[in-house]
């Protein structure tokens, strides 16, 4: 403790003395011309283009470079409609407009991560955002270039590892740092080169941390078992010439950190053997001690991926670019309990996404493409919660898009087929379920004069239920749940989960959303402001549903079917108070709830936010406060969270070399040492948000 209260005051002395000196130097320097830190803090709300019909937003390698955090939904969770899941720092999902599971898709330049993260909250998404030059998050009819199963969103972490052109010489980054909450230490970088008309392109990371820190006001001062470490690296390669290209990539990572749901559990085991093993308590009391955390759970993954694109342009008959991308994971996640594998899930995909942009309309621009993808997952062993299944899914898509005086139209669909083949033992007669999701959308983008612009779409998006959502059976300790799918009758009997096949199961249906989604933005000289508002009803909504609780206390849950409301909003507002000083502030709120009127669970609260930005020469001052409200909009058998603020501070400086630049930064997040919970975690009250913590890096780009 004493180490990050020192932080916090060398942090706040250094904010002092590098105002006094900022100011001393405008003084001294009018005159001559420095190089300025310029960071996009406009991060739009609404942007339109052909790979996005509407409500977009763009996080771009400054700005990223901030929110760089040790899990993509930690790096997320402050842009405005999109909150975070957090089963610990390591296991943290994005949410976005209160969605999340099976309803996000997260992408690696536009093709599935391919790892099992929507398979379970607590499973690591396996993108990694420190060799990201840009991450994309993709709402509502956005979603329909990459998948109907994107009900709720997109999230697309951009990088460079197949090269879209030839570089002049040798560049790249390499950056460090140091966290004081969980005594992080990190280090990555890239490197790119040319040669002749190849361009070659590798990086690389390692990350290690130890137990996360709670704010002092707790007993225990570390959330138990959130340790975590990983590597990894890419390999990439391309063949350009003006207008065709080719490239490919090999990456791998590997990960392992706590699993902390299960450790509470572990616990109680043990105690519950100490309880029947009396006699043995004191002559095993000293080994259990030693070898404490050796014999805590963990996970274990591994992932290896290829990619492949092709690109040809400026072809005739009025193709622009078809686009071939190509990918192949085999991930695998070990759960070990005791030093053994408990738990394995493999999960072996391919995908295929074939493009063509044309202007084969007059006065029309337009995308039309097919998609193939196949997913064998197949979870085995003690928490095999979920049947091995094999997904397959094919479509075909379509996008238009005209301007017409200051009002551009676009108009999008998508048709998919998924047969879903699972493997449920001895007994099963089922070969396998399938859906065709038919989804499109239509709206303007109308730029009503300069300053301002109105944004309206209607869209009509339908989801195939996933595997797990169907065919689920067993307790998920990291969850503190007993889970059953859709596709059984579910019944207890002395507080035992029994189940068949049901009978009703090919009434099962798609979830459609109808969605009406309105935004309004203002650019001016003084502020500018992004608002959207959207209403959706969703039917066949597929949640997990309250039942009994079982013999152990787990309480069990089943995939049921209802219709659905969601309905919210985003405003964002910048202020340009001075050329050096501008004050941000966003809104955000989401509510679920079920047409009979009651709320369904794990809803993220309203948010309100604001930041004070200044930049005096090459530094640059950041002070941004978020307060979550509280949340009591609360489902049968889950408890409500209380209101909290969380206080950042941000500083940063850039120096200029002969070879390069470096940049420092100094962050503290949770200034004012909150205790606070996370209302759409699983495990909020064992893993509450981190206490106070510093964070030191530098990134050198050459």
């Amino acid at each position: 403790m004493l180490v990050r209260k020192l932080a916090v005051v060398i942090g706040l002395n250094c904010c002092w003395i590098s105002v006094a000196n900022a100011a001393a130097t405008l003084e001294e320097s009018a005159e001559r011309e420095i190089e300025t830190i310029k960071i996009k803090q406009r991060v739009d709300l609404l942007r339109s283009d052909l790979d996005g019909l509407m409500s977009s937003t763009l996080i771009e390698q400054q700005q990223l470079q901030l929110l760089q955090s040790s899990s993509l939904g930690e790096t997320l969770k402050m842009t405005p409609g999109v909150h975070a899941n957090y089963f610990g720092p390591s296991s943290s999902s994005p949410i976005i407009r209160g969605l999340d599971g099976a309803r996000i898709k997260v992408m690696q330049n536009g093709l599935d991560s391919g790892d099992a993260s929507r398979l379970s909250p607590d499973h690591q998404i396996s993108s990694e955002t420190s060799s990201a030059t840009a991450i994309e998050i993709l709402r509502g009819p956005a979603t329909l270039l990459h998948g109907s199963g994107a009900i709720g969103g997109v999230v697309n972490v951009i990088d460079q590892r197949i090269a879209k052109q030839l570089s002049d010489s040798t560049n790249g980054a390499l950056q460090a740092s140091i966290n004081s909450g969980d005594n992080e230490k990190s280090v990555s970088g890239h490197l790119q080169t040319s040669v002749n008309d190849v361009a070659l392109y590798g990086d690389m990371f390692v990350r290690d941390a130890d137990d996360t820190s709670l704010p002092d006001e707790l007993d225990h001062q570390n959330i138990e078992n959130s340790q975590a470490n990983g590597h990894g690296f890419t390999l990439g390669a391309s063949y350009i010439e003006d207008n065709f290209r080719l490239g490919f990539s090999v990456g791998s990572v590997q990960s392992q950190y706590g699993l902390i749901g299960h450790a509470q559990h572990e616990e109680e085991h043990d105690e519950h053997e100490e309880k029947h093993n009396e006699h043995e308590e004191e002559h095993n009391e000293h080994h259990e001690d030693e070898h404490h955390d050796e014999l805590m759970p963990f996970v274990d993954t591994k992932q290896q991926r290829i990619g492949i694109e092709a690109h040809w342009l400026d072809l005739p008959a009025a193709i622009d670019e078809v686009s071939l991308k190509l990918a192949y994971t085999d991930y695998q996640l070990q759960e070990i309990e005791h030093q053994r594998v408990a738990t394995q899930i493999d999960n072996v995909s391919s995908e295929v996404k074939l493009q063509l942009h044309h202007r084969w309309l007059d006065r029309w621009e337009g995308i039309m493409g097919l998609h193939w993808q196949e997913s064998k997952m197949t979870p085995v062993g003690e928490e095999a919660s979920s049947a091995p299944a094999t997904t397959d899914s094919v479509a075909v898509f379509a996008t238009q898009t005209r301007q017409v005086g200051a009002i551009e139209w676009q108009f999008g669909a998508r048709v998919e087929h998924v047969t879903i083949a699972p493997d449920l033992g001895q007994d099963n007669t089922l070969s396998n379920i399938s859906f065709t999701p038919v989804s499109w959308s239509g709206g303007l983008n109308w730029q009503i004069d300069q300053r301002h612009s109105l944004l309206i779409n209607l869209n009509h998006s339908q989801r195939a239920l996933s595997a797990a959502e169907l065919f689920s059976f067993g307790e998920h300790l990291g969850t503190s749940t007993f889970g059953v799918g859709a596709y059984f009758s579910m019944a207890s009997h002395n507080g035992m989960a029994l189940y068949q096949t049901d009978d009703t199961y090919n009434k099962l249906t798609t979830e459609d959303a109808n969605t009406l989604d309105v935004g309004w933005q203002y650019d001016g000289d003084e502020f500018s402001v992004a608002s959207s508002l959207y209403y959706s009803e969703v039917n066949n909504f597929a949640y997990q549903a309250f039942i009994d609780l079982a013999g152990d206390g787990l309480p069990i849950y089943q995939y049921q079917q209802a219709d659905v409301i969601l309905r919210g909003g985003e405003l964002q507002l910048n202020y340009f108070v001075t050329d050096n000083l501008t004050i941000n502030g966003f809104v955000d709120k989401a509510q679920l709830t079920l047409k009979s009127g009651e709320f369904l669970p794990r809803v993220p609260p309203m948010r309100i936010g604001a930041e004070i930005n200044y930049e005096a020469q090459e530094w640059q001052f950041m002070l941004n406060a978020s307060h979550y409200a509280k949340q009591d909009n609360t489902a049968p058998n889950e408890t409500a969270t209380d209101a909290y603020t969380l206080v950042g501070l941000t500083i940063a400086t850039a120096q200029e070399f002969e070879r390069g630049q470096i940049r420092y930064y100094f962050k503290i997040t949770n200034l004012l040492d909150q205790y606070a919970q996370v209302h759409s975690s699983f495990i909020k009250e064992q893993a509450p948000l981190p206490g106070i913590s510093a964070k030191l890096g530098v990134r050198w780009t050459f």
